[in-house]
């Protein structure tokens, strides 16, 4: 049962009702009615007290029958339901509290046991959590801890706690499973920023608890094999987003993949399981608008073709750690498997991470190495001509520029220092000149003034100071030919500022020209080197509204004065799709065609634009693409895997992005829906098990407002059938009061209890459990 809202345990005290008995009955809808047999052998009552939740289900005791595992969230405990089916002197059930007017006694089938939890619990997990065979037992809630009470037999417990104190408190937030396939058992807890997972060691005990990132809301997880690769999968679940399920399949390494986005109708409820005579993975929602219940495929799609050779294929993301701070981020071979692998800075911590990409074209963590703090910028390059790329690190809190490359271990050693005059500010990597390496350039302040160095591995090599007027702070420094004329620049870019320009000389020095970027100073001016004609020689791309402008700087020279100005002549220019467009980022696709194809981040239209030439020359949209996620800051195209597939690359301070050009794409494909024939009603939840005992998995739906189970059938071709239905129980009052704010039936689990090897329904309503007997 996967649940959107938690009744918060059911505050209101119990009142009694009638309970009704299961009927078998014919279905009155447009959909055929079931010819399968739904009966049940006579309820069963167990009242236990007000506010239990979490109904689990294990063999506790080890005696081949399946007990029940309830949180007492009224008494600060969690009660076991030891099944004495069968037994010949079952112990008697002792009573929890003293019956109230119209109360009925417990029937006899459990024996009622409790390990005090002196908390709240929200979520609670059983499953066997150190692999000695026995079910144990873990729970979250409030006062904020993770709880594990390890079953060492003969009801007694022994406990370990793990502080964590930003966990979610629902039910949705504690999982227990193999996350990274090694056979054990591993707990994972959703936090309200990180996903935090215990892993198992071979020692039965758990590891402190690492953290896992993900990239927008999650409210809810859950552990399921959909691609029946014998693997877990992890599902994120964000009820209200437009993308409300998510998954990071598990790899054959165990490690997870990148996160992919399904975009179905937003969700109240959610199961994962297994149905149909090929135990396909199916996805079962209850819709959050229409209350519908919905069946949900995965299926691998051939990608929709987008422009020229290039087509909509997978999009993914990867997330990474939190942070609130400007954070470098730096494409590089970092093991020198001829893949580009992910190097990010952690401000906060100091230190940095690096993310290889494997064979399939994905992202692995691979560790965290001690370095500079509040590194802003990373860059890298091959300064000095040894085949490797050594990274530099801006980190304008420690004043420093750092520079480090891999050892043969494959560790990266703490950075040494490059000598800087003042406070570093900003800093990239480029060509200056052909024929020589990569230089480092750094815009440092001193005394409050600015100046421009670059550097070589055996020192600075030229200082260039600034205008005294320029006092300002920039976003970033670009190496770039601004003027086309075979010299790369230093191009400067300053909120609310004039463009700064440190323009190449034939001689190799620099004059300062200060240009008004098209449509004048803005606070969020960038701009990127793009060919964007396809004659070699790139233009400066700058944004202007809801447009682009391809520049060239030219001399302008003054009618009146013998000096010469410089201005931006305007190549080209890409229009947003809307008058409200907003264009942050472009790069340039290579395709088959002579010229590239474009395409945009639109902040504004929150889209991918995709951009052609006309027969006039002029840049069109082609296509558009809405995308889940939209902070990005930058996009380029990458080659993925070790089959160099071309994919657009996007980069945010907390993710990266991918989307592929060409491949399959995985979606969920829509089965069939389900809507209630009960008049006035209101589906809750939904749960699966097999109630007709054919082999294969019903759905019972719980349905509130009209206090009915709602049993349909699956068929193989994953269409679902209407089964049969009741009314659980008819409110009665004591002394005007009712059961106010709950909705019932509220919890339910389809078990063997009875020891028949035939599957029980047990439904959690007010203070008790209802069993219902498979006949």
């Amino acid at each position: 049962m996967r649940l959107k809202r938690f009744f918060e345990h059911l505050t209101k005290p119990f009142v009694a009702t009638a309970i009704l008995t299961a009927h078998s009955v014919a279905s009155d809808t447009n959909h055929t009615a079931s010819t399968s047999g739904f009966w049940f052998r006579g309820k069963e009552l167990f009242p236990i007290d007000d506010q239990i939740a979490i109904l689990r289900a294990a063999d506790i005791d080890g005696d081949g029958l399946v007990d029940l595992v309830i949180a007492n969230n009224s008494k600060s405990k969690i009660n076991i339901l030891f099944n004495m089916t069968g037994k010949t002197n079952p112990a008697s059930l002792q009573t929890m509290h003293r019956l109230k007017l119209n109360e009925l006694p417990p029937d006899a089938r459990f024996k009622i046991e409790s390990i005090a939890s002196e908390k709240r619990i929200a979520a609670m997990v059983v499953k066997d959590l150190n692999s000695d065979g026995k079910p144990d037992i873990a729970y979250y809630g409030d006062p904020k801890e993770l709880i594990v009470c390890y079953n060492r037999g003969t009801n007694s417990w022994t406990t370990k706690r793990f502080k964590i104190t930003d966990g979610l408190l629902n039910p949705n937030a504690l999982e227990a499973g193999d996350i990274n396939g090694d056979g054990l058992t591993d707990l994972v807890l959703l936090g309200e920023q990180t996903i935090y997972v215990l892993y198992q060691k071979k020692d039965g005990t758990f590891s402190e608890p690492e953290r896992i990132p993900f990239t927008t809301s999650t409210k809810a997880i859950n552990l399921a094999d959909l691609n029946k690769d014998s693997r877990l999968d992890l599902l994120l679940i964000d009820w209200d987003s437009e993308t409300p399920v998510r998954v990071r399949y598990q790899n054959p390494d165990g490690t997870l993949g990148q996160e992919i986005f399904f975009k179905i109708p937003q969700i109240r409820a959610f199961i994962v399981d297994t149905f149909g005579t090929n135990n396909e993975p199916l996805l079962v929602t209850i819709m959050a608008n229409s209350g519908r219940a919905a069946v949900w495929q995965v299926t691998t799609n051939t990608a929709e073709h987008l422009t020229a050779n290039l087509f909509e294929g997978q999009f993914s993301t990867f997330p990474l750690s939190q942070t609130k701070e400007s954070r470098g981020t730096c494409w590089t071979d970092f093991n020198k498997d001829g893949l580009l692998d992910l190097i990010v800075a952690e401000p906060e911590s100091g230190e940095i991470t690096i993310y290889l990409q494997n064979t399939l074209g994905e992202l692995t963590y691979y560790k965290r190495f001690p370095s500079l703090a509040g590194v802003t910028a990373i860059e890298s390059a091959d300064w000095n001509k040894d085949e490797n790329h050594e990274l530099f690190l801006l980190s304008p809190a420690e004043r420093l520029i750092g520079v480090t490359s891999p050892d043969p271990n494959g560790r990266l050693p703490f950075p040494t220092f490059l000598p800087i005059e003042g406070k570093p500010l900003a800093m990239t990597t480029g060509i200056l000149s052909s024929n020589t390496p990569p230089r480092v350039i750094v815009m440092s302040e001193k005394d409050d003034l600015r100046r421009i160095t670059i550097l070589t591995p055996e020192g600075p090599t030229k200082t260039v100071k600034l205008s005294e007027t320029y006092k300002a702070n920039p976003l970033s420094i670009l190496a770039h030919d601004a003027d086309q004329d075979g010299l790369n620049d230093i191009v400067i870019f300053t909120p609310y500022e004039k463009i700064k320009i440190l323009r190449q000389l034939k001689n190799g020095e620099f004059e300062e020209i200060d240009v008004d970027p098209p449509g004048g100073a803005t606070g969020t001016i960038w701009g990127v080197s793009l060919d964007v004609d396809a004659d070699d020689k790139p233009e400066l791309i700058l944004p202007q509204k809801n447009f682009l402008r391809a520049v060239v700087l030219q001399e302008k020279p003054s009618p009146t004065s013998t000096n010469i100005t410089w201005t931006f002549k305007i190549k080209d220019q890409i229009n947003g799709i809307a008058g409200t467009s907003n264009l942050r980022a472009i790069t340039s696709i290579p395709t088959t065609n002579s010229t590239p194809v474009l395409c945009a981040l639109d902040l504004g239209q929150k889209c991918l634009t995709f951009y052609e030439r006309d027969p006039q020359s002029a840049w069109q949209p082609v296509k558009s693409i809405e995308l889940p996620v939209l902070n990005f800051t930058r996009v380029f195209t990458l080659t993925m895997g070790t089959d160099h597939s071309t994919a657009l690359c996007f980069v945010g301070d907390n993710c990266v992005g991918f989307m592929k050009l060409a491949g399959k794409v995985i979606n969920l494909t829509e089965t069939d829906t389900y809507e209630t024939p009960i008049k006035n009603a209101r589906l809750l939840d939904v749960i699966a098990g097999d109630l007709n005992h054919d082999g294969l998995k019903d759905l019972v739906f719980l349905e509130t407002e009209e206090k009915h189970v709602d049993i349909v059938e699956v068929t193989p071709a994953y269409k679902l059938v209407p089964g049969t239905r009741w009314k659980v129980f008819e409110d009665a009052t004591v002394r005007s009061r009712s059961y106010l704010g709950s909705r019932e039936p509220r919890e339910a689990l389809v078990i063997d209890v009875t020891g028949d090897k035939k599957d029980d329904l047990l439904l959690l309503v007010h203070d008790r459990v209802i069993l219902y007997p498979a006949d």
